[in-house]
């Protein structure tokens, strides 16, 4: 039911319907975000079918091979799969890159979703506002699976879409230079300030790893870095994507944890960046990642005492 195999064949099988639509047609955009969330679903399928398990019931037990208990009318309970928003969030801790599209997956759903339970002719759009989009997410959710996208997808598609999203990139890089321009100039409009000591370098967040924050890690942070415009200490938010597996390494429990920049905003020129995608446009880093260690006496023998001479 929930098989990595099953859900590829059938997400192609979309695509292909897609491709057999008129491209201008409502229905090809439809087959094709029907897919996307097969697709979407895959990564979580090929590590264990449980992932996409409703946690009620016995549809755990089900993903886990074993049958549903029947209820009392004897009938047997259909399994249950989580929603597409816990996809969504699964596939940020395991998929390295798709933090860097999650909105734009999250719109594309909101899409499908305004098509399919609304009134409202919510694909009645140009390619120009969701395919660059769809061609992303397909492309991260590919390379991790080691997929060819124009095979899963289309080429001709795929060709299409990257022409769109190369545009799109250009759109917005110019628009955040021109917004970097103003911010520069208005800064340098200002009075003189008398020169401040800039600040080390900093190696590491803001605020330090302890027992308590290695295991449960704040979702969003606040990092100081100098501003693209005026070269001020900036605030950076930064947002929790995923933490990789632990790893013993001598004494030491150790895993990386990436954060994703979501925010800029300066005061000291008043430049806002509001999205991951313009923080991108702006040549500054999409992801930060840190090593976290902690040792195994830290972790396991803080409060061990051993009770000698009562045996």
């Amino acid at each position: 039911m929930w098989d990595y195999e099953g859900f590829v064949a059938k997400a192609q099988l979309y695509f292909h319907r897609a491709e057999s639509a008129h491209s201008a047609d409502d229905a090809a955009v439809t087959w094709l975000l029907l897919g996307l969330e097969f697709l979407m679903r895959s990564p979580l399928a090929k590590i264990h079918p449980t992932l996409l398990a409703d946690p009620t019931g016995d549809s755990i037990m089900h993903a886990a091979g074993y049958p549903a208990a029947p209820r009392k009318d004897g009938a047997l309970p259909q399994p249950k799969s989580i929603t597409a928003t816990t996809v969504r969030l699964r596939l940020s801790r395991i998929v390295p890159d798709f933090a860097t599209v999650d909105e734009e997956a999250a719109y594309l759903l909101g899409l499908r979703n305004a098509e399919l339970h609304t009134s409202s002719s919510a694909l009645n759009i140009s390619d120009h506002h969701w395919l660059p989009k769809f061609v992303r997410v397909t492309e991260v959710l590919c390379a991790h699976l080691h997929l060819d996208p124009d095979d899963v997808v289309g080429e001709e598609l795929m060709r299409h879409g990257r022409g769109l999203a190369a545009e799109a990139d250009k759109k917005l890089r110019h628009e955040v230079s021109e917004r970097i321009r103003l911010a520069k100039a208005y800064f340098n409009s200002l009075p003189s300030a008398p020169p401040q000591e800039a600040p080390p370098a900093k190696m590491f967040p803001s605020w330090a790893w302890t027992m308590k924050d290695y295991e449960a890690l704040k979702e969003r942070i606040t990092e100081k870095v100098p501003c693209p415009a005026c070269g001020s200490d900036a605030d950076e938010t930064l947002e929790l994507a995923r933490a990789t597996r632990e790893q013993l390494i001598d004494d030491q429990i150790v895993r990386d944890v990436v954060y994703l920049a979501t925010a800029l905003a300066c005061p000291g020129c008043n430049l806002s960046l509001t999205s991951n995608s313009e923080i991108a446009a702006a040549d500054l880093e999409q992801q930060r990642t840190w090593t976290v260690e902690t040792s195994i006496q830290d972790r396991y023998l803080e409060d061990y005492e051993p009770d000698y001479g009562n045996d």
